[in-house]
C-alpha cells in the first residue's frame, strides 16, 4: 500500500561542536510545539558501525565520540545496546560527563529455554539509572518458535520477568520488527499473543514505527494499534520510511513518508521517550549516523502533534 507522505520542517540549528561535554546545542529554529528535549532519545544502534562491537580502548574512545557529538547537538538521553565493555558504573559515569542520562536500554533478556540473567541486568540498570529495558528484538532471528503455543510460553515467560523488574522499581518493554504483525496463530498474530498473555502492569511496548509500518502494511494501522495498545505503548523508535515501493527502505526521519504526527496524536499523553534510530547501513560509507541523529532531533524539536 502506497503511504501518504507529509511536508516537514527541518529544524535548522546552529550546533555547536566544541570538546567540552557540557557545550549547549541552540535551540532549532522552528515554529512547531515540539517534543520537550527530555522526551527525546537516540536508540545507539545507529552507531553500530561507527562504535563496533569490542570492548578495546578503541571502542571506549569512539563511544565518548558519540556523546560528546549528541550532547553538542542537544540530545539530553541515549538508549544503549552495548556497555562497549565499561562496567555500569564507568559508563554512567561516562554519560554523566557529557550531560547525557540512559532512557533505556537493549540487553538480551533470555527465552524460557534460555533464560537470562535477570537479577544483573537490574543491578546494572539501577547503576546506570535506567527504568525501561528489553531485548532489541523477539526470538526472530532466526524465527524459532512456529505455534502459538510456544508463543503463549514465551508471553508468560516475558511476563514473569516483567512482575519481577516491577516490584524492583523498573519496566521490561517488547521491542518489534515486522515479523510479529506477519505471523499469524488462529487468527491473532504474535504481538496479539503479546498483548493478551502479558499484564499490563509488568509488560509494555516500545514501538518502532518503521518495522510497524512494514508489517501492518499501512500507516492507519499503525494508528489503530497505537489506540488499542493506550498506556501500553510508552516509548516510540521513530524511524522513517523512505518513499516507493512498499515497503521503502529506513529513511532519516523526517525526510521519509512516515506521518508521525498521526501516530504521536494518537497515542496521546502516554509516550514517555521519542528515540530516533536509523539502523546502520554496514559497508555503505555514503551513511553518516551522525547527520541521521542531528536531523531526527531537529525533526522531533520541531513536529506539531
Amino acid at each position: 500500500m502506497v503511504l501518504r507522505g507529509i511536508a516537514v520542517v527541518l529544524a535548522t540549528a546552529c550546533i555547536g561542536m566544541g570538546m567540552a561535554g557540557t557545550a549547549t546545542a541552540a535551540p532549532p529554529d522552528c515554529t512547531g510545539h515540539g517534543v520537550p528535549v527530555n522526551k527525546i532519545s537516540v536508540q545507539l544502534w545507529t552507531f553500530a558501525e561507527y562504535i563496533g562491537f569490542g570492548t578495546d580502548q578503541a571502542t571506549i574512545d569512539r563511544t565518548e565520540e558519540v556523546f560528546r557529538r549528541l550532547s553538542a547537538m542537544g540530545y539530553r538521553n541515549v538508549e544503549p545496546f552495548t556497555l562497549s565493555g565499561l562496567s555500569a558504573s564507568d559508563y554512567r559515569a561516562l554519560l554523566d560527563k557529557y550531560g547525557l542520562k540512559a532512557s533505556a536500554r537493549h540487553v538480551d533478556v533470555g527465552t524460557p529455554e534460555n533464560p537470562t540473567d535477570l537479577d544483573q541486568i537490574l543491578a546494572d540498570n539501577k547503576v546506570l539509572g535506567i527504568k525501561y529495558f528489553g531485548s532489541g528484538a523477539t526470538p526472530i532471528f532466526p524465527l524459532i518458535y512456529h505455534s502459538e503455543a510456544e508463543w503463549v510460553n514465551y508471553a508468560h515467560y516475558l511476563d514473569a520477568l516483567g512482575e519481577r523488574a516491577r516490584k524492583a522499581g523498573q519496566t521490561l518493554m517488547v521491542h518489534n520488527h515486522n515479523v510479529e504483525f506477519e505471523e499469524t496463530f488462529g487468527g491473532r498474530t504474535v504481538y496479539d499473543i503479546l498483548m493478551a498473555e502479558t499484564d499490563p502492569r509488568n509488560v509494555v511496548f516500545q514501538l518502532d514505527l518503521y518495522w510497524a509500518v512494514n508489517g501492518l502494511g499501512s500507516q492507519q494501522g499503525v494508528v489503530d494499534l497505537v489506540e488499542r495498545l493506550g498506556n501500553r505503548v510508552q516509548l516510540f523508535h521513530v524511524k522513517d520510511m523512505g518513499a516507493g515501493p512498499f515497503p521503502g527502505p529506513i529513511e532519516i526521519v523526517g525526510e521519509g513518508i512516515i506521518d508521525f504526527p498521526s501516530i504521536f496524536k494518537a497515542a496521546g499523553g502516554s509516550t514517555k521517550y521519542y528515540v530516533v534510530e536509523h539502523d546502520p547501513r554496514f559497508g555503505d560509507p555514503t551513511f553518516d549516523p551522525f547527520e541521521a541523529a542531528e536531523k531526527g532531533f531537529d525533526y522531533l524539536a520541531c513536529v506539531r502533534f
